[in-house]
């Protein structure tokens, strides 16, 4: 009987700690969107790039710590051409971020798809 006491004390008393606590704090990515740019003129190393710009919102009514937003571009056949991310220290609460990650090469114009992430600490 003692134990199922001391477990629902331990229990109740995390109930009333944890709603002050911030693990639980995430943002979403709202909108995004691919742009591929070729540039003849420029270097082989600069002949192109591929831009993701979009949007992320935090959902809490807390700042969050740590925010980035990494994204993985791919050329029509699945390859993957390159990686690219953008990090924001902190985020407050419904704070909206307006975020741009690109990457830049002769083979960067090949972009047609791409995997974005968001994640925090």
């Amino acid at each position: 009987m003692r134990g199922i006491i001391n477990t629902a004390i331990i229990f109740l008393a995390l109930i009333l700690v944890l709603p002050s606590c911030d693990t639980g704090a995430s943002f979403r990515i709202t909108k995004h969107e691919l742009t591929v740019r070729q540039f003849p003129d420029s270097t082989p190393q600069t002949r192109s790039m591929a831009v993701v710009t979009g949007s992320a919102y935090n959902l809490g009514n807390k700042g969050i710590v740590g925010c980035r937003i990494t994204v993985i571009f791919f050329d029509g056949d699945g390859n993957m051409l390159g990686t690219g991310s953008a990090t924001k220290e902190y985020m407050g609460p419904a704070d909206v971020w307006n975020f741009s990650i690109q990457i830049t090469g002769p083979d960067a114009w090949k972009a047609r798809t791409y995997k974005i992430t968001a994640t925090n600490k």
